[in-house]
């Protein structure tokens, strides 16, 4: 089920921003959703180009922006540096934002270190709720390493995220996957799904056909090749256009991209 939020863009026109739900009983969310790795980590990325944290003022007027262009998802993690706690201190209080963050990954001292243990995931949901200045964490999601099959199929994670689930503390659970035979396992255990897809890697596109049957959300992951897409409005149009993509998350700090983005997909999902 799909429906179109209205609303005025910040730098003139009207936008028309499609809602997806997030599964059969999840939240419904903007076809497009906004990364926040760029808003804490400027170590260990893939981006083509360096660059600078924004600032508290520019940061702000970003996420304004995106709320007036009808983006109502923002995507962040542990593992981002302190993107949790600026997202935090800056919209948590807002309820029209749904925020998806992870557990298991922690980038310190320039290296990605993974804990999947019980423990560690409790511990990781109770600082993402003090970061993110939310009782209620919306989506959770398992920001898994190469070996992604190996750790979802270790009964104890996916149960400790769905005891917390029962318990009223997480809405989603899903999976940031890496290979396909971890996608489908994420189909058969979790609320959604998270996989990369774009025009350089094609590869997870079974995960996607065999989510959009179970019924399962998805979202997509560096649907920008991580900037190396040679035409990111086309890139983003042919992606929120294909059967089973619930949300596509395209990160950027730059007010000019996200407008860019945005009008891609407006124009994508009105053809």
């Amino acid at each position: 089920m799909a429906h179109a939020y209205g609303c005025t863009g910040a730098l003139g026109g009207s936008y028309v921003m499609e809602l997806r739900r997030l599964n059969p009983y999840g939240p419904m969310v903007s076809t497009l959703a906004l990364g926040g790795t760029k808003f804490g980590r400027v170590k260990g990325v893939k981006y083509p180009s360096s660059f600078q944290l924004p600032s508290d003022d520019e940061l702000s007027e970003l996420l304004a922006l995106a709320k007036k262009l009808g983006i109502n998802l923002v995507d962040t993690a542990p593992s981002y540096g302190n993107s949790e706690e600026r997202i935090g201190a800056l919209v948590g209080h807002d309820p029209h934002w749904i925020i998806a963050t992870k557990v298991g990954e922690l980038f310190v001292n320039g290296r990605s270190i993974f804990d999947f243990s019980p423990a560690s995931i409790r511990d990781s949901v109770e600082r993402s709720r003090s970061c993110l200045r939310r009782d209620f964490l919306d989506i959770v999601t398992l920001h898994l390493p190469d070996n992604d099959e190996t750790v979802l199929r270790n009964g104890e994670t996916i149960a400790t995220l769905l005891d917390l689930q029962d318990k009223g503390i997480i809405g989603l659970v899903g999976a940031s996957t890496k290979t396909v035979a971890a996608g489908k396992v994420a189909i058969e255990t979790c609320d959604l799904v998270m996989i990369a897809l774009n025009e350089a890697d094609q590869s997870q596109r079974p995960v996607l056909h065999a989510a959009a049957a179970a019924g399962k959300g998805v979202l997509i992951k560096k649907p920008l090749d991580s900037g190396h897409a040679d035409d990111a409005g086309a890139a983003l149009r042919n992606l929120v256009c294909q059967d089973g993509i619930t949300s596509v998350v395209a990160g950027t700090i730059n007010p000019s991209h996200l407008q860019q983005n945005t009008t891609a997909v407006q124009r994508a999902v009105m053809e």
